[in-house]
């Protein structure tokens, strides 16, 4: 029977709701809840983006990690791309450190230099590529790798359940446990003391859930090919977002499309790009939120075809960046196979 929430009870109930009960054997049966928990079609986690009303990116999902909660980046999104696995941004599970040592510093110089590799090229790209280097470790204050992430996070998937024209949905909860989680090796994100990012490489990390999921959603494919500038992309997530400037709460699923800008090739197996559309007159161009990164960014013309993941928002305001699904294949699919997963179909 669904639960039926006064607007003043929400903030109370969902913190309440975000208390994991433990780590059981069997997942506990999902739970039937009110759309009154969660905000509705005016507010987005795609900012502004549709909801998911029809489960249509029923794959996308929230996760917890208590571990990161000092961080501020305690909730995050995630795409299932199998009924146990589920792919997420690296910087969602592991934590984040202070550069406070010369040693800290000389280590992020030789990872940077891996990174941001300039030999081969001209003396002009050279001089380019080494100063961008010295205003990223100067500006380093804090950063993220693969060396300490969450033991594991809780995951939830939101299911929204037929109702009435002009109703908010109802819906259900089906909780998971994450047990096992595999940042990339490369891992690398690097912020400054505002928070501020100015560099990431293989933003993500992929987690073995203790039993598979109950729902049906649809398969997902991997690309067989990168990215293009100028292709459409659907983003996905659940984040925070916004309503009249007031940032609202976590956990609804919203949608919306973008436009693939830019495309950037760091080292040869490492990529990353930036989306970008024009607004649609007074409204804003769909973006990315807080609380979505680790969400699915599918191809607009084959939506079952997951092209990136969500690694966060641009500086600027109105741009969304993204880590390439396609350049990290062959780890992707070590790592599936390591877990017992059937490898994804292109």
């Amino acid at each position: 029977m669904p639960l039926h929430v006064r607007p003043s009870q929400r903030l109370s109930l969902l913190l309440l709701h975000f208390l994991w009960v433990g780590c059981a054997s069997q997942p506990q049966a999902p739970e039937q809840l009110s759309g009154a928990l969660f905000i509705g079609d005016s507010t987005s986690a795609v900012y502004p983006g549709a909801l998911d009303a029809k489960n249509r990116y029923l794959s996308n999902v929230a996760i917890h990690t208590g571990a990161k909660r000092e961080d501020g980046s305690e909730h995050c999104s995630g795409v299932l791309i199998s009924p146990q696995e589920l792919l997420t941004a690296g910087h969602c599970v592991c934590m984040k450190r202070k550069l406070s040592t010369p040693d800290a510093r000389a280590e992020l110089d030789r990872r940077l230099r891996e990174a941001l590799p300039s030999s081969g090229r001209s003396a002009a790209e050279r001089a380019s590529i080494d100063a961008q280097r010295k205003r990223i470790l100067a500006n380093t204050a804090t950063l993220i790798d693969s060396s300490l992430c969450a033991p594991n996070v809780r995951v939830e998937v939101v299911e929204y359940l037929p109702s009435p024209p002009d109703t908010p949905p109802s819906l259900r909860l089906g909780r998971y446990s994450g047990k096992v989680i595999h940042p990339h090796p490369k891992l690398l994100v690097l912020d400054d003391a505002m928070g501020t990012s100015w560099f990431r490489e293989a933003d993500l990390a992929l987690i073995h859930l203790a039993t598979p999921v109950r729902e049906r959603f649809r398969p997902i494919a991997l690309p067989d090919k990168e990215v293009q500038v100028g292709s459409p992309i659907v983003m996905v997530g659940l984040g925070f977002g916004e309503d009249n400037g007031t940032t609202t709460e976590f956990g609804d699923r919203h949608y919306g499309e973008s436009v693939i800008e830019t495309v950037e090739r760091l080292a040869p197996d490492s990529i990353k790009f930036l989306a970008r559309a024009p607004p649609q007159g007074a409204t804003p161009a769909p973006r990315v939120y807080g609380g979505d990164s680790g969400g699915g960014c599918f191809s607009k013309t084959g939506n079952r075809v997951l092209v990136g993941v969500i690694s966060a928002f641009g500086n600027d305001g109105t741009s969304s960046i993204f880590t390439s699904v396609f350049a990290y294949r062959e780890w992707l699919n070590k790592e599936l196979s390591h877990s017992g997963a059937v490898p994804i179909a292109p």
